[in-house]
């Protein structure tokens, strides 16, 4: 099972405190009665930035990712039903272009997808943000968002 981002920048934070914390002369700063301020100062930043956590995107069930997925027969029908058909983004709409003819080029050359960083890719990111999730309105399904995962990482072949 893939670790999300979100877990890995979170343990990363959390390692980088109790580091720091561990360091030996900010305990003894702790400790030591002329610093008082300074390590209430530390405690504050220390919970604060272990409340500010928060999970800004949902994370769909496992895909295989070893079943072929097809760009033009599979990933086109679901940004013409969800993209496209809402108005949101025809020629001359919002970019990219996620009309069957212009989509792929447009995903691409614009850097929506990243083949080498799927989890990185901006159509993905986007796809399960929970705070600026595309589309706005009905989010897609997650066997959907999976079938989008699986063609990215699958090299986000035109096929």
């Amino acid at each position: 099972m893939r670790e999300s981002k979100y877990e890995m920048n979170r343990k990363m934070k959390l390692k980088t405190i109790i580091f720091g914390l561990l360091n030996m002369k900010a305990i003894k700063m702790l400790f030591d009665s002329s610093n008082v301020f300074r390590a209430c100062f530390l405690l504050i930043i220390f919970s604060s930035s272990l409340s500010s956590c928060r999970k800004d995107y949902f994370i769909p069930p496992p895909v295989d990712l070893n079943t072929p997925v097809s760009f033009s027969q599979q990933v086109v029908p679901i940004f013409d039903n969800s993209c496209a058909l809402s108005s949101c983004h025809l020629p001359g709409a919002q970019v990219p272009d996620l009309t069957a003819e212009n989509a792929y080029d447009q995903l691409l050359l614009l850097g929506y997808v990243d083949s080498t960083n799927v989890d990185g890719s901006v159509l993905y990111k986007r796809l399960i943000s929970t705070s600026d999730p595309m589309p706005p309105d009905e989010k897609l399904s997650p066997d959907q968002i999976n079938l989008i995962y699986a063609w990215i990482s699958q090299g986000a072949l035109n096929n």
